[in-house]
């Protein structure tokens, strides 16, 4: 199928006599294969304009030729039969006419006859319509501060031509935001889909690599609307501490974990839950990584820490993803202050 124009041709030349003229690209055709008109010279001195391929002309007669756009011309009524420009008989293509083309393609184009004779002197002028626009709209939903720094939204679209256009940025907070911006039909036609690039960025403490995730939604006859929700995105281990007894003003937890992909370890990070954070029954804190930035099939977790005024005895646990939650109390070691960790 062949692209529409996406530059309408435009300028000032010379039909020569017996050559073939290519309105879509406005240089005179070597061949039938890439042309809209001949201008034919016939034995016995007659001539006349032959649309080729296709395409199909509208004599207008000498009109205004500037005033001339796309809606007038869709108006007309075209037709697929030669132009008479005899010299001496009846002639179409005096000079000041103008001649209204539905090219080889279907695109409208105008033409004037500038000056008459066995070469006509032309100008020409394609007339695409007014481009059309669907809307682009995406939203990025919120996640917790303590785990997304920054998101970055990127959106653009592949024209039918092959080049690239932008169509929307936007740079937001764990709160999210939305990106909204057109897509137009104005290189040749709407595409089938968009191209949506979301990178986000982690709070260094969870010890997670940036990630970049690349969308293609449809783009529907209402344009593009997409949601990116980051806890779709995000795995997430909760780990819950039962704190019986109560811990002391001067216990705390230090959390530490590392990704693990078979035998590699990845990324890590770790967390000290202190006097805030151990007040009442229980504490909590949540281990996240998002599945397409680390291949980990575990998490190894290790707490160190002060309990009950005593050194807590280290937990160590290889915890096999995904898992949603891990729950953890406290028990005595021996019949010393010491306690150890236990998970449930």
């Amino acid at each position: 199928m062949r692209i529409a124009m996406v530059t309408a041709s435009t300028g000032v030349g010379t039909l020569r006599g017996n050559r073939r003229f290519d309105l879509e690209t406005g240089i005179e055709a070597s061949g039938m294969g890439r042309a809209d008109v001949w201008w034919r010279h016939l034995p016995g001195g007659g001539r006349e304009l032959v649309p080729l391929l296709g395409a199909r002309l509208c004599a207008l007669g000498p009109v205004g030729y500037e005033a001339l756009g796309h809606r007038e011309l869709a108006a007309l009524t075209y037709h697929g039969e030669s132009l008479p420009g005899h010299p001496r008989g009846e002639n179409n293509l005096a000079s000041g006419s103008v001649i209204a083309v539905r090219t080889r393609s279907g695109q409208l184009a105008k033409m004037q006859v500038q000056t008459y004779g066995h070469d006509l002197r032309i100008r020409w002028q394609g007339c695409p319509p007014p481009p059309r626009f669907k809307g682009l709209k995406v939203v990025v939903g919120s996640a917790p501060p303590w785990l997304v720094s920054r998101y970055v939204v990127d959106c653009a679209y592949e024209s039918p031509d092959g080049s690239m256009h932008p169509c929307g940025r936007g740079e937001f907070g764990a709160d999210g935001g939305v990106v909204e911006d057109r897509i137009s039909d104005a290189w040749g036609g709407f595409p089938a889909t968009a191209r949506v690039v979301v990178a986000v960025d982690f709070q260094p403490g969870t010890g997670l690599q940036g990630v970049v995730e690349h969308f293609a939604p449809e783009v529907g006859a209402a344009g593009v609307s997409m949601l990116y929700e980051p806890n779709q995105e995000i795995r997430r281990v909760k780990l819950v501490f039962g704190l019986t007894p109560p811990a002391g003003a001067q216990d705390y937890l230090l959390l530490r974990w590392v990704y693990r992909s078979g035998a590699s370890a990845g990324g890590g990070s770790q967390k000290t839950l202190t006097g805030p954070d151990l007040q009442g029954n229980v504490a909590q804190h949540e281990i996240a990584f998002p599945p397409d930035a680390s291949t980990a099939a575990a998490v190894d977790l290790t707490v160190d820490g002060v309990y009950q005024a005593a050194e807590l005895v280290q937990f160590k646990q290889r915890v096999s993803l995904p898992a949603s939650a891990l729950a953890f109390r406290f028990r005595k070691q021996g019949s010393g202050p010491r306690y150890r960790l236990e998970a449930f």
